[in-house]
């Protein structure tokens, strides 16, 4: 529970602080994610809730679910990193999501907010 406290408390400091480029905050929200990440994985190291186990336990649906959260922000984020990062960064939206995408194919719709086949 302090744990949670925790990351409450440190999104809440980060999310008023100020953001002075895009580039801070794709880095600000790579470290929120990092900090997600590791009680995202505490949670998991529980016991599970099905085998006779006290509360806390960890539940393997909400597991899951957890696992694909991280795949999907990782992957934006990366897309996000590739983009601040790139040469042409600011010169056009759509070009600099081309620059990023060649390193990572599902970069491209990530960074231009759409799925594939829309």
């Amino acid at each position: 529970m302090r744990k949670l406290a925790a990351l409450v408390a440190f999104l809440a400091i980060t999310g008023c602080a100020t953001v002075q480029t895009p580039q801070d905050a794709v880095f600000q929200a790579r470290g929120a994610q990092n900090v997600a990440l590791r009680t995202a994985v505490e949670y998991k190291r529980l016991p599970l809730c099905n085998v006779p186990a006290k509360p806390p336990c960890s539940d393997k649906a909400v597991v899951a679910q957890l696992q694909k959260a991280d795949t999907v922000s990782d992957q934006a984020l990366g897309a996000a990193e590739s983009a601040v990062r790139s040469k042409n960064f600011g010169a056009d939206v759509v070009q600099s999501a081309v620059t990023a995408a060649p390193g990572d194919p599902a970069a491209l719709p990530v960074l231009l907010g759409t799925p594939w086949g829309q």
